[in-house]
């Protein structure tokens, strides 16, 4: 995934140097993230010139990203986080930082919807506004959700710290805060996450044959956090992972008792790859808004080399 996601950002700069005028190009900021995945209707762009967005559009500071209903779309960032918009959605990236986040990497600001980010360990925080809420985070990944309601913020790795006008809180791995607003006191709110969408692969101790491709087969199913009883839960599942020789489904689909099954191949690491160290993490999250009470899925998988 990492090796796909430079490999994108350097062949849309390439691009771009070829399409754009020499002096057009010193005067534009340079990307601070690339477009993917798209799913129906999305628009980015500057706040007041957003247009139809596709896949490899460059991003830059404080561009938008707007999603329409059952829309989606994915975020790579620079420093190898994403971000993943589902419908009816909009976030601004590289957003103006305030006095109190002069020190983090890049801003971003959720004025609308709902996305699952999982950003990568830096020197210096991400930062993520919205609905009077600051959230300060690193080597983590969340769902976040804005409603007139309040806001909601389930943690699937790592820790967050969030902030309101009266109170902060560090929220750990499993845990959320549900429908909070940016007057609540903020520990009496945190609470577990209650589901959670488990991975299995088989074979569980996969090896490479040299030059043959690998099928693996993937069984997903919605539990109760920390146990095995099965909740009935369906959704779209969207599966992610930082392996750049595999393929995987376009989509997958939750029955109504919450399981799923699919297939995925994996070929060995190229002859020349000296940074492959044997394991593969696979992601897997509901892609659609409304699930902030379902944890998503980390699996990290032990390959034998050839």
């Amino acid at each position: 995934m990492q090796f796909f996601r430079w490999c994108l950002i350097t062949i849309s700069l390439s691009l771009l140097s070829f399409s754009v005028p020499v002096p057009a190009v010193a005067k534009t900021s340079p990307a601070l993230a690339v477009l993917s995945r798209l799913k129906g209707e999305v628009k980015a762009g500057p706040a007041k010139k957003m247009s139809a967005g596709f896949n490899g559009r460059m991003l830059r500071n404080r561009y938008r990203v707007r999603t329409e209903k059952k829309s989606g779309a994915t975020i790579f960032f620079n420093d190898g986080s994403e971000v993943r918009l589902f419908g009816s959605t909009e976030i601004t990236i590289g957003a103006r930082k305030s006095h109190n986040s002069r020190w983090v990497r890049y801003r971003l600001v959720l004025r609308s919807g709902s996305f699952w980010g999982n950003f990568t360990r830096g020197k210096n925080p991400v930062e993520i506004g919205g609905g009077g809420m600051r959230l300060q985070l690193s080597d983590s990944s969340l769902r976040f959700t804005k409603k007139k309601t309040g806001n909601n913020i389930s943690v699937s790795s790592g820790i967050v710290k969030v902030f309101n006008k009266v109170s902060s809180v560090k929220i750990h791995t499993g845990q959320r805060l549900y429908h909070v607003q940016k007057t609540d006191f903020l520990p009496q709110k945190v609470t577990l996450v209650p589901n959670q969408l488990k991975l299995r692969i088989e074979p569980s101790a996969p090896a490479f044959s040299a030059n043959k491709t690998l099928k693996l087969n993937l069984h997903f199913q919605v539990v109760r956090l920390g146990t095995d009883h099965a909740v009935k839960r369906s959704g779209p599942v969207l599966l992610t992972s930082d392996y750049y020789n595999l393929t995987l489904p376009d989509s997958i689909q939750l029955n109504a008792d919450g399981q799923a099954r699919t297939s995925i191949e994996v070929k060995p690491p190229r002859s020349d790859d000296r940074t492959f160290e044997g394991s593969v993490t696979f992601n897997a999250i509901i892609d659609q808004y409304g699930y902030d009470d379902l944890k998503g899925a980390s699996l990290k998988i032990k390959f034998a080399n050839p």
